[in-house]
């Protein structure tokens, strides 16, 4: 059994890629019958309850996920565990989650956890086309990160 029970993707603002990760390991840990995970998604800076980036929701959407109604979290102290798990998107929100919290424990970059390294950001007022290349990125290390858990 893993040693984590819950798993946080972190970014910036939690209205890009940080929301979409969640939905999609979601199911992919249905598919794969793992359970006991509380899976969930949270920013570093979110100063009012934003909606995710409306090409996200598209993506989200033609994955078969609903993130249209998703509003940004912010990270907290109380998200840090030893059961919890954060798996930021970029070094940038590694970096910003340990420097805020004294708290901070079990939080790397997905690419990092996963024996890599390199950020995953989506392109500022990129085109859908480059989403969505970033996005197939993220499908293959969601996998990975499934069959992680799964041999655990």
């Amino acid at each position: 059994m893993s040693r984590f029970n819950r798993i946080i993707f972190l970014d910036e603002d939690n209205t890009r890629l940080s929301p979409l990760a969640s939905v999609l390991f979601k199911k992919k840990v249905r598919a794969a019958s793992i359970d006991g995970l509380n899976i969930a998604s949270r920013g570093n800076v979110v100063l009012f309850p934003e909606p995710v980036n409306q090409k996200v929701v598209e993506i989200a959407k033609k994955n078969d996920a609903d993130l249209s109604s998703y509003v940004a979290l912010e990270l907290t102290e109380e998200d840090f565990s030893d059961k919890t798990l954060i798996l930021a998107m970029d070094n940038g929100s590694k970096s910003v989650a340990y420097d805020r919290f004294a708290s901070a424990i079990n939080v790397y970059t997905l690419k990092e956890y996963l024996g890599s390294s390199g950020d995953l950001k989506l392109p500022m007022g990129g085109t859908i086309e480059e989403y969505e290349t970033i996005v197939e990125i993220l499908k293959g290390l969601l996998d990975n990160l499934v069959m992680k858990f799964s041999e655990e």
